[in-house]
């Protein structure tokens, strides 16, 4: 029995012996280092994390950055000498201004804004690489502030085009663009995340800028100056609009950011691409605003439309059916409550395009499409 206890207790030293070896040398328990206990991580380890946090808006930012490009433009234009505020004749002084642009084909064609390149003498395009190369403007639409670029490079990457018809209210969106221009020695862009806060913001035509902003894409991801004419991208990596501007007090992004929808610049990228310029519109129509007078005359319910009031002989108006003393309440799915709104939509179309016009006749609602023609002379101007 003694002997079996012998055996027993030596076991037991034995197995304590060789805990207390591995405490001592594996993991420092012994020398009170038990908080600094150190985890080499793997090589798959470290792959697996990597993949973990490659989610989807890291995976869209890779893809769309690499087509966003910087664009520098020099205008010419007057600026006060600051210690001579009384000079009659200040100097004249060519001044950079920076803002952002992406490529849509392997061709070297660039959408940007046309606030952007508006009154530019150069054009300089900065790619992601850092290559500078000189930028040509192929024509630009002023009223719905888009422009299209060309550069000529090799190896130049290209953006995904989206589908600006089917974002919803809601879904993640990156805004890329170059807010710091050449202020930093980087040329990458900038990427800020938010969602689609909301669709189909239209603003009332300013005819001082020449600009009309309908059916525009709100969103909060931040935008800010430079960042004009950048993409706005969705989870994918597509490009569902062009950063156009901000609402601000203070200049500052508030996440309150406007994009111009992407198939509608598309239309007016392909229009200067087939034609070499933005073909002028017919209006062969004239309208006024309803007064109370008028409203009474032609049984309109309210003062909200545009009333027509002339149309040319042979013209797409009269070939539809559109006659004189009738009230247009919509346009295609626009409310038109004003002159100025039916005359501001029709000028962001192109020629060819089709409007379903809504129409009161003596009280009654009537429908009539109306096919937007060329116009041999100057375009449409609000």
């Amino acid at each position: 029995m003694r002997k079996i206890e012998t055996v027993i207790i030596g076991i037991n030293f034995v197995l304590l012996a060789v805990i207390l070896y591995l405490l001592a040398n594996g993991t420092g328990l012994l020398n009170g280092n038990s908080t600094n206990i150190q985890v080499v991580p793997t090589a798959e380890a470290k792959r697996i994390d990597i993949i973990e946090r490659q989610t989807e808006l890291v995976t869209a930012a890779q893809k769309a950055s690499k087509a966003v490009v910087c664009i520098s433009v020099v205008k010419r234009g007057y600026m006060e000498d600051f210690f001579r505020p009384f000079l009659l004749y200040p100097y004249e002084e060519k001044i950079p201004y920076l803002g952002s642009g992406f490529i849509i084909d392997d061709k070297g064609h660039i959408l940007t804004n046309y606030h952007v390149i508006e009154g530019a003498e150069e054009v300089f395009v900065t790619l992601v690489d850092g290559r500078e190369v000189k930028g040509k403007v192929l024509g630009a639409d002023a009223i719905n502030d888009v422009a299209l670029l060309k550069i000529d490079a090799e190896k130049i990457p290209r953006i995904s085009i989206g589908n600006s018809d089917d974002v919803m209210i809601g879904e993640w969106v990156l805004a890329i663009g170059n807010p710091f221009g050449k202020l930093i020695e980087d040329p990458r862009p900038t990427v800020t995340f938010g969602v689609i806060s909301a669709l189909n913001r239209s603003f009332k035509p300013d005819p001082s800028s020449g600009h009309v902003y309908l059916n525009m894409i709100q969103t909060d991801a931040a935008i800010n100056p430079g960042n004009s004419g950048g993409p706005l991208v969705n989870i994918a990596g597509e490009v569902i609009g062009i950063n156009t501007f901000i609402v601000s007090k203070t200049g500052a992004s508030h996440g309150i950011g406007f994009a111009i929808p992407i198939n509608r610049a598309m239309k007016v990228a392909r229009e200067i691409m087939k034609y070499g310029r933005i073909r002028s519109l017919w209006l062969d129509f004239t309208c006024i605003n309803l007064s109370p007078y008028l409203a009474r005359l032609v049984k309109a319910p309210d003062l909200n439309g545009a009333l027509i009031r002339s149309i040319d002989r042979g013209g797409e108006a009269e070939r539809c059916g559109l006659k004189v003393g009738d009230v247009v309440i919509k346009a295609n799915d626009k409310k038109i409550n004003s002159a100025t709104d039916l005359v501001a939509y029709i000028a962001t179309l192109q020629v060819g395009d089709k409007i379903k016009f809504v129409i009161l006749r003596n009280g009654r609602k009537m429908s009539i499409t109306y096919e937007v023609k060329e116009y041999k002379g100057p375009r449409i101007t609000l």
